[in-house]
């Protein structure tokens, strides 16, 4: 396993000792020394999707920790693709993304000193929509993906945002949120039943080098999570398994590739960037798998976030 592990550090990358302190309270930092049990060919073919990275322009020089902003409560809107235009969340004002989107822009300030994290954010995914529901197709209805708190806001109409919000997230961010309390109080939300949400930036349109990369890294994660018994399509509803999404610009392109970890039991929130296929199977194995995580690069690690227990 020498030679694999040899791919995941360049010596360019770096982090301070400070960084790396503020860190290890949040996630373990392990010596690298663990084994990732892939096989010679899963090697061979995360090794061919390493040559991909290599041959792009990623920035090595300057330091990733603090380069992004945990959010405090972030809002996940299923699309089923995988590619957006310029501005996805803004593409349609009759959306329920574009009103998600301007809620959060316009409460930021209001929520600024409460709660775990730094923003109110809302993304789009490749996770899939129903199809089957003309105003899901129009837009002004959807699903929406509660993290770091796992729950679902189902049918959410677009005239509806304003008024779901504003009584929904002073109570995600409350210090006495009681999970179970809270969908007893509101008939429209679940939980959701995986264990963690690992989204991979894949915005083409936004910055070429997360489309390339993206889709060698949900391939390896897929790969990887299927030897572990974790990996769930979109028809595998069982619980405690991980869901790999795409989702669109999250900032910082030159660092690619951007992996947003959300846990849910641990309540973590691990960003990472520069990610390479090899790295994944790690990943998998130290982050995903393990009651407690582990993590081998702080250096790859934009910012984490530890986030009250629910």
């Amino acid at each position: 396993m020498v030679g694999i592990t040899d791919f995941f550090r360049r010596k360019k990358d770096g982090v301070d000792p400070k960084a790396t302190e503020d860190i290890a309270k949040v996630v373990d930092i392990c010596d690298g020394t663990s084994s990732c049990g892939s096989d010679c060919e899963e090697i061979a073919e995360l090794a061919k999707g390493d040559q991909v990275y290599e041959g792009l322009k990623i920035d090595h020089e300057e330091p990733l920790y603090n380069s992004s902003k945990p959010p405090k409560v972030h809002f996940v809107v299923p699309t089923s693709q995988i590619d957006w235009e310029h501005d996805a969340c803004l593409e349609d004002k009759s959306s329920v993304q574009y009103q998600v989107y301007q809620w959060c822009q316009k409460h930021n300030d209001q929520f600024s000193g409460v709660g775990k994290g730094q923003t109110l954010s809302c993304a789009v995914s490749s996770l899939p929509k129903d199809i089957m529901d003309v105003e899901v197709m129009r837009g002004t209805k959807n699903n929406v993906l509660v993290l770091p708190h796992f729950i679902w806001i189902n049918g959410l109409e677009s005239d509806k945002v304003d008024q779901t919000l504003g009584e929904l997230v002073p109570k995600l961010l409350s210090p006495d949120l009681v999970v179970d309390r809270l969908l007893e109080e509101h008939s429209m939300l679940s939980r959701a039943v995986e264990r963690s949400f690992v989204l991979v930036c894949s915005h083409t349109r936004r910055d070429k080098r997360c489309g390339v990369l993206a889709p060698y890294l949900k391939k390896a994660f897929d790969k990887h999570l299927q030897k572990q018994g974790l990996y769930r399509d979109n028809s595998d509803f069982r619980p405690d398994g991980v869901n790999v999404a795409f989702v669109n610009h999250v900032g910082g392109h030159k660092f690619a590739a951007n992996v947003q970890i959300f846990l849910r039991d641990p309540c973590i929130l691990i960003w990472l960037g520069r990610v390479k296929p090899t790295n994944v199977p790690f990943i998998v194995d130290d982050i995903l798998v393990p009651e407690k995580p582990r993590l081998q690069w702080p250096e790859k690690v934009r910012c984490v976030q530890k986030y009250a227990a629910w």
